[in-house]
């Protein structure tokens, strides 16, 4: 007799196919149909929901109380409790008619999964990929209640890992840092055409390109990017070497405004033909195929930015500030170069010094590759995460 299925009911914070997206959909195409059965609860519909649903997978769309900075006064205390006493019972409900074994929250955001696992006495993985350091409340209420219910942590990185268990103590076991990934047969910049981004934009064969690709957010630092920029115009760097910058990404609903701002910093920007911007792209693997060097210029502690892990995946040397999981993906000098966060000068002169000299670029880059090969695999976190389903 065939073993019966063990039922896994996911929880992601979005819908869309972003850095976490990305990994929760490589995680549920790993899993054998054989041994496992998949239901994903998403808080709207976004790309994620078709392709969680040709991996197999159950999606329903509901929204769930997400820990933010809105929820802490008067009425975002009483929404907020009132959404989490309702998606309890609308977990447990659920978990007990489709007979769920294990809970897997894709964020350490969203706390009514843990809860409802310790209710039901099933196992609850959570994969932590925030590291939110302010208000001091949203980090502690954050860390704790990882802490609290949970089987295990995973954190994708060493920052991310010593940053919860500073409100964990005696919990070190129960965190473990497991590096994420990308799918090395989609970043590979030998499968990847880097001329056909370039003759679609009208972009030289041989001209230096430098890619941001991301969320817009209050802390992504998207706007330390447009400055730098500026920055490499007046001093003609951009002109002299033909230079072209390319900016992908959007925003999380509701957060409309930092994508505005960067569309209108971007408009007033002293040479506009250089610059090419997109929103979100499906074959980001063929954008940075035709780059050179990649951004993220994030002025909070980035996690460990799956975006970053994909360029160095494919070739290109980056350039990130030096705090966060970054510090543990870019080797300074090596495979790119750290800079302070919140400094566009700093920006601007990492830039000209990858700009100016392409051969040290290459150099970093196949550098970033090697290391992204060594230390990155998607193949390895799958792996590792079906091993503790399986305990």
């Amino acid at each position: 007799m065939p073993s019966p299925l063990s039922t896994i009911l996911f929880t992601n914070v979005g819908a869309d196919l972003y850095g976490a997206d990305y990994v929760l959909l490589c995680l549920v195409k790993s899993l054998d149909r054989r041994k496992f059965r998949s239901i994903v609860l998403v808080p709207y519909d976004g790309l994620l929901v078709g392709e969680l649903e040709n991996a197999g997978a159950t999606v329903l769309v509901r929204e769930f109380p997400v820990l933010r900075r809105s929820v802490f006064n008067p009425a975002g205390l009483i929404r907020f409790s009132w959404q989490m006493l309702t998606s309890i019972v609308f977990l447990i409900t659920l978990a007990t008619r489709e007979r769920v074994d294990i809970f897997h929250t894709n964020t350490a955001s969203i706390w009514p999964p843990g809860i409802a696992a310790a209710i039901l006495r099933k196992r609850h993985i959570w994969q932590v990929m925030e590291l939110v350091e302010s208000p001091r409340v949203v980090r502690w209420a954050m860390s704790k209640m990882t802490g609290l219910f949970s089987f295990k942590v995973f954190c994708i990185s060493n920052a991310v890992r010593q940053h919860f268990l500073r409100d964990n103590p005696g919990l070190d076991a129960k965190f473990q840092t497991l590096y994420h990934g990308v799918n090395l047969d989609e970043y590979d910049p030998l499968r990847c055409n880097r001329g056909a981004i370039r003759s679609s934009l009208g972009i030289p064969v041989n001209a230096p390109v430098v890619i941001y690709a991301g969320r817009f957010s209050a802390w992504k630092g998207q706007e330390v990017f447009s400055e730098a920029i500026q920055i490499l115009v007046k001093q003609g760097i951009a002109n002299n070497h033909s230079a072209h910058f390319i900016v992908l990404g959007s925003c999380f609903p509701g957060q409309e405004e930092f994508e505005r701002d960067m569309d209108s910093r971007l408009q007033k920007l002293a040479a506009p033909g250089c610059i090419r911007r997109a929103g979100f792209q499906r074959n980001l693997p063929e954008w940075m195929a035709a780059s050179d060097i990649f951004v993220l210029p994030s002025k909070r502690p980035e996690p460990n930015a799956t975006a970053l892990i994909g360029a160095m995946s494919m070739g290109i040397a980056c350039v990130g500030t030096n705090i966060g999981g970054t510090v543990e993906t870019i080797v300074d000098g090596e495979t790119g170069i750290l800079i302070p966060p919140g400094s566009p000068e700093a920006l601007a002169d990492a830039l000209t010094a990858l700009i100016t000299d392409p051969v040290k670029t290459k150099g970093m880059g196949a550098a970033g590759r090697s290391r992204a090969l060594e230390m990155f695999s998607i193949n390895r976190y799958c792996e590792t995460i079906v091993k503790q389903y399986e305990k």
